[in-house]
């Protein structure tokens, strides 16, 4: 009788047969198909375990040793502890930052990655860098759009509300642009009141009764701060226009005697004013001042009714003034009064700029003011403030701004580098900038007052850096390997405030 035993063992040798029938086409070969395979994998696990031993034994005999990272110019980075290191004639020196090291290595730094112990006896410099330069350079692509500066309000805390200036740099928050004959009516801390119209701002004379003159007595501004309003280039003010002489005894007109200062309306409705020199033509926006100039009336008129007199063409011919002078006296004011537009609860008011060529552009919108972003600017050492910092500056995380700040007048070539800290640094040359990365041509054309609403980073010069040490702001240059140096980036904030 067959065991259990017997009986498996004649299963195996019959499957054996068949399988072997079946992948070999030879039922009695002396071994299994599958005996080859499973011993290339037993010896190949032992073969990996054999080399994994013999690395681990080698790297505790013998550990570090790289030295491929030795090249003049690598950023080393220390795998073990995330020190830096700028790797300069067979020296490792600590470096304070990213730009300090491309304004060292400049186009051949590399980054290295090395273990501590890869650094062996290296000799160890003194530490380089400027101090506040920033240690996350832009990548890619620069921002060359639109530059948003906004007014809104925020809650004092005490049951009152104060103004709050926010500047967004490479995004447009969504909101309504104003027609060409829209303006909207604002106020100072110092409660002078300006209307914003096409991309500038106008002093409003209410003094002389020039807002009830043009119809915004009703009408009331919203209020910002000095910083938004340094943002808007200053046209001219929008009041009625001095008359000297005002009141003196002029040429007999239609037959009767006229004082200097009065109105008059010829054929067709234009509206004249009587100067020392002659009929001036009058915009409506100045005809409404002057009608509604108390000194008009004191003066002109003697203190009775202001009544425009009728003037013929024989009169207009003899007593006009050249076309150029009623020209200059309306020089960029709006022809016509704006139609004036309030924002409403929850609205900013923005100033939206725009590089154009060698100039810019700039409108004005009204934005929901949960559309605008923005947070209050980190305070670092080497960064001072502006002439009018902003409350809060937002710029796309990792991104960033290459401006050439001109005057108003639209001279000046100063660039200034801005990074997503929201922090404007100077760079004074194309071969600094090179170092760092830039090509010159990357850079937007902008008015400076809007880098004077940005906190001044330290001057990005590698010849502040060509001594050695540490370059702090607003310290005396010293000399000598080690020293601290001086690149005169402290004055920098303040030559922008007095040169723009």
């Amino acid at each position: 009788m067959q065991s259990r035993r017997d009986q498996v063992q004649a299963h195996m040798f019959i499957m054996g047969r068949l399988s072997s029938g079946m992948q070999r086409a030879e039922p009695d070969a002396q071994e299994t198909p599958t005996a080859r395979t499973w011993r290339g994998i037993m010896w190949g696990l032992l073969a990996a375990a054999l080399a994994a031993l013999v690395t681990t034994l080698y790297g505790l005999i013998s550990p570090g040793g790289a030295t491929s990272w030795r090249t003049d110019g690598a950023l080393v980075v220390v795998k073990d502890s995330g020190a830096r290191y700028v790797y300069v004639g067979g020296t490792l020196h600590p470096v304070l930052n990213e730009a300090s090291a491309r304004l060292l290595a400049g186009d051949r730094m590399t980054v290295q990655q090395v273990a501590a112990a890869s650094l062996g006896d290296t000799p160890r410099g003194t530490p380089l860098g400027i101090v506040g330069a920033p240690d996350g350079l832009p990548k890619g692509a620069l921002d060359r759009g639109t530059w948003s500066v906004c007014a809104g309000r925020k809650d004092t805390g005490t049951g009152g509300t104060g103004t709050v200036t926010s500047v967004v740099i490479g995004a447009e928050p969504g909101g309504e642009g104003l027609g060409a004959h829209d303006g909207v009516l604002v106020s100072s801390p110092s409660g002078g009141v300006q209307i914003l119209w096409q991309g500038r701002r106008f002093a409003v004379d209410t003094k002389h009764g020039g807002a009830a003159a043009l119809g915004w007595a009703g009408t009331a501004p919203y209020p910002v701060g000095d910083a938004f309003l340094a943002s808007l280039a200053a046209g001219p003010d929008l009041a009625a226009p001095e008359v000297p002489g005002r009141g003196g005894a002029g040429p007999r007109i239609e037959g009767a005697a006229s004082r200097t200062g009065q109105l008059f309306t010829a054929d067709g409705g234009q509206h004249y004013l009587l100067r020392e020199d002659g009929l001036v033509p009058l915009t409506d926006t100045l005809h409404r001042l002057l009608l509604g100039d108390p000194r008009t009336q004191a003066q002109a008129y003697g203190g009775g009714a202001v009544r425009e007199r009728p003037v013929g063409p024989a009169d207009l011919a003899a007593h006009q003034v050249p076309a150029s002078a009623g020209a200059s006296l309306a020089a960029d004011l709006p022809a016509t009064a704006p139609h004036v537009v309030s924002a409403t609860a929850g609205q900013d008011v923005c100033a939206r700029v725009a590089s154009s060529g060698s100039g810019h552009t700039t409108t004005v919108a009204l934005v929901a003011a949960a559309q605008v972003p923005g947070g209050a600017p980190d305070a670092e050492p080497g960064v001072q403030a502006g002439c009018l910092t902003a409350d809060r500056i937002w710029v796309r995380p990792g991104a960033g701004a290459l401006v050439t700040a001109h005057s108003t007048a639209g001279t000046g070539s100063t660039r200034y580098l801005v990074t997503d800290a929201g922090a404007a640094y100077p760079v004074p040359d194309d071969d600094a900038l090179k170092q760092l990365g830039y090509p010159a041509g990357d850079a937007v054309r902008l008015p400076a007052p809007l880098l004077d609403l940005l906190p001044a980073g330290p001057a990005l010069d590698p010849q502040a850096l060509a001594r050695g040490g540490i370059v702090r702001t607003g310290q005396s240059a010293a000399k000598g390997a080690g020293s601290e140096s001086a690149s005169g980036a402290g004055k920098q904030s303040n030559e922008r405030c007095v040169n723009n």
